[in-house]
């Protein structure tokens, strides 16, 4: 007999962890499944964004990254003598309207190990050591597991089923979905560390532009540091990974007595995005439909991203039955996560320039806008948004800032739970519905906040941004769907709302 669940996650990562989390959290019926016993035993990904450190707030799992983490210096290119070309970004004592600072490093064994047991102690089914074999499209959509240790084979039915199973993904070959070549391959070794003494490395993440070799130094949450270097067509593979050749490239920072080597691993760094991140109830998210050159930091990021954009369309489609929301997961999200992918590439290209051109002034403007750019997270384009589409001027496509509590310039308390798990009507000042109109909105859950002087006046990003007349509808995700003007009025607002969610009651 077939088991049943409202959603079947199949890889349990960060991201697919992060994704059963945020669906068992509105009360769905969660199976997550990994091949692995546990949790991988080495660092792999290495930084959270100040949008991550938000998204995890809502699962109360943003301490997790917090307390396993340091923040950087900042972050710059340098040369073959590790001096900086141009003027390094600098991020220290920075907050963003997220609210958290714009990047921190964290050590993963350590944060997977406290959200896989946050994921056992859930009311998640869980079952490691388990692989999916078959997905079955006939009349009840079902998926084959099989139990690795048994040889097994049970059939879950499922509403949902979503592939977090990484650039491998079994749920990406059984959808038979291709994958589009961005045309970024090259061989990497990357090197993790722990340092066995109390010597300084600098707070800075550096893109080092030597013509011998280019490479990248991370400096991940004490006592660890990464390294990262290009391998060349004429490397010797096995040579190269000798802890005598990582003892030479790691030469310029450190002697062999000062540091343990925790993972050398080569990987050929792709620029790859799947023609398709949903086929019928199946979805895909993090590397299973993106997978790009770690420059930009935001590999891990852009799945969590995709969690996030998923979760709330599947939940209010579960609890709403809104159709269109799901309809706008890749519209939302294929052409953003592109868009991670193409400029983790430009800084790599960017690097190769650097290094291989004397004067660097010579290299070309545009390359050098598009490898600094890369850091700017843009807004969402089209999707579930007034009209359908971004525009600047109601802010729509924008995150919404996170409000803050500030007390002698330091955040003391952030406060997103103000605005709620689902959408929210934000204004200063009280707002006047038609009752259809709260009719509605109460049908979907919605929130109205009406922000106290405190929250507005002392955070410069609110500030700015709410001001006397202006009312925003805010997306689950905190995504700005969008504000009232001279030309748009909060009936505008909802009434288009109803069309971009499919709402037919």
């Amino acid at each position: 007999m077939d088991v049943k669940y409202d959603a079947v996650v199949v890889g349990l990562g960060p991201v697919g962890s992060f994704m059963a989390l945020k669906l068992e959290k509105y009360g769905l019926k969660v199976l997550a499944i990994d091949k692995e016993k546990d949790i991988y035993p080495l660092p792999r990904a290495v930084s959270i964004s100040d949008q991550g450190m938000r998204m995890h707030q809502s699962l109360d799992l943003e301490n997790i990254y917090y307390k396993n983490s340091d923040a950087p210096g900042g972050a710059g290119f340098v040369n073959e003598n590790l001096e900086f070309i141009g003027e390094p970004m600098t991020m220290k004592g920075l907050n963003t309207p997220n609210g958290w600072p714009p990047m921190r490093f964290f050590h993963q064994p350590y944060t997977d190990r406290e959200i896989r047991n946050k994921l056992l102690n859930s009311s998640c089914d869980i079952l490691v050591e388990h692989e999916l074999l078959e997905i079955n499209d006939s009349n009840e959509s079902s998926c084959s597991i099989k139990n690795l240790n048994t040889n097994e084979t049970i059939n879950y039915e499922f509403k949902y089923l979503i592939g977090a199973d990484g650039a491998n993904s079994k749920v990406r070959e059984l959808k038979n979905i291709k994958q589009e070549d961005l045309n970024y391959d090259r061989d990497w070794i990357i090197i993790d560390i722990e340092l066995l003494t109390e010597k300084e490395l600098g707070e800075f993440a550096i893109q080092i532009c030597d013509p011998k070799r280019i490479g990248t130094f991370i400096p991940t949450h004490s006592p660890f540091k990464r390294w990262e270097f290009e391998i060349h067509d004429d490397d010797n593979i096995e040579e190269f990974s000798s802890d005598k050749n990582i003892n030479k490239l790691l030469s310029p920072w450190l002697q062999p007595k000062e540091y343990k080597i925790l993972r050398k691993a080569i990987y050929q760094f792709h620029s790859v995005l799947a023609e398709e991140f949903q086929k019928d109830n199946c979805f895909l998210i993090g590397d299973s439909a993106h997978q790009n050159p770690p420059f930009m930091g935001e590999g891990m990021m852009t799945g969590c991203r995709d969690a996030e954009n998923l979760a709330w369309k599947i939940i209010m489609d579960f609890e709403y039955n809104l159709p269109n929301l799901l309809e706008n997961y890749q519209i939302e999200r294929k052409e953003h996560a592109k868009y991670i992918v193409e400029n983790s590439l430009g800084i790599g290209l960017l690097m190769e320039a650097y290094a291989h051109t004397e004067n660097k002034e010579d290299v070309p403007a545009e390359l050098v806008a598009k490898g600094y750019g890369s850091f700017i997270i843009p807004p969402l384009d089209k999707g579930i948004f007034y009209e359908g589409k971004s525009n600047p001027e109601s802010m729509s496509g924008q995150l919404f800032p996170q409000p803050v509590k500030i007390d002698d310039g330091e955040i003391t308390e952030r406060c997103d739970i103000l605005l709620g798990d689902y959408f929210s009507i934000v204004a200063r000042k009280d707002i006047i519905l038609s009752e259809d109109e709260k009719k509605f909105l109460s049908s979907i859950n919605s929130k109205i906040l009406i922000l106290d002087s405190e929250l507005v006046d002392s955070n410069m990003w609110m500030s700015t941004m709410v001001q006397e007349d202006k009312v925003y509808i805010v997306r689950p995700d905190k995504y700005i769907f969008g504000s009232t003007n001279e030309n748009v009025s909060l009936s505008d607002l909802i009434e288009d709302l109803k069309i971009r969610i499919g709402f037919n009651n």
